[in-house]
């Protein structure tokens, strides 16, 4: 515990390190199946809604060539993970924005992103009460920022041939596909998640690249469900490859 707000905590079996709130918005299992989605290289990348930065440092972590910029609307989940950068060696490689992706992304520079990531808000306020603790209902829900708009926000900062990815409720798949398409951003690969073997999924991972014009440039793949739990409740051995526990 560094405050009675604050605990630091640790990824990648210890190798890097997160600060996060003690109580409100605290990282999930998400960003580690989405950072374990995305193949390396990653260029430059952007984290929409970074948070406290995992996400971010999953990636950097994974791709020591990597550089990003994380935005995060939140202030005091911006100021942990530009403490969480500093910690960790990654100043000059990871720019920690504090503000609101739709008004800062001109200044990041549109079109400029090799890769666009996100976890984002994935709760709609209609079909999920939002909590009463602020930070996390603007971290779960769509109060700021709706599927829509990051997905508009997404297109604008990727380069064209570049990548966006996200992780969301496996409800909402279609929905995130029609907004891809929306954007001009052509889903190329997806990955359904499964708590346990047999069970219906519970997230979708999914990547779409921004094609130069209006051409489609290639078929959808839809690869094999990435199931989390064993049977008894320990994670399967890919989801703790994911984490760091084994080398291969």
């Amino acid at each position: 515990m560094i405050d009675e707000d604050v605990t630091a905590d640790t990824l990648l079996r210890g190798r890097v390190r997160l600060y996060q709130p003690a109580r409100g918005a605290r990282m999930s299992l998400d960003p580690v199946l989405l950072a374990g989605f995305v193949k390396p290289p990653y260029g430059r990348f952007l984290d929409i809604g970074c948070g406290t930065g995992p996400l971010s440092f999953l990636l950097l972590a994974t791709d020591p060539a990597a550089t990003g910029v994380g935005v995060e609307i939140q202030r005091r989940l911006a100021a942990l993970a530009a403490r969480g950068a500093e910690e960790n060696g990654w100043g000059e490689r990871l720019e920690i924005v504090d503000g609101d992706v739709r008004a800062v992304g001109a200044r990041l520079g549109e079109a400029s992103f090799d890769l666009v990531v996100t976890n984002p808000p994935y709760r709609t306020v209609e079909s999920s009460p939002p909590s009463p603790n602020l930070e996390r209902a603007l971290a779960f829900n769509e109060i700021a920022l709706r599927l829509a708009e990051w997905v508009k926000a997404a297109a604008s900062a990727a380069r064209r041939g570049g990548r966006v990815a996200a992780i969301l409720p496996a409800a909402r798949a279609q929905e995130l596909a029609r907004a891809l398409l929306d954007g001009h951003l052509w889903p190329v690969r997806k990955r359904l998640v499964c708590p346990r073997a047999g069970e219906p999924p519970s997230r979708v991972l999914i990547e779409a690249r921004r094609a130069p014009g209006e051409v489609l440039v290639s078929e959808l793949v839809t690869e094999e469900a990435l199931v989390v739990h064993e049977p008894d409740g320990t994670f399967t051995p890919e989801v703790r490859r994911m984490l760091g526990e084994t080398l291969e």
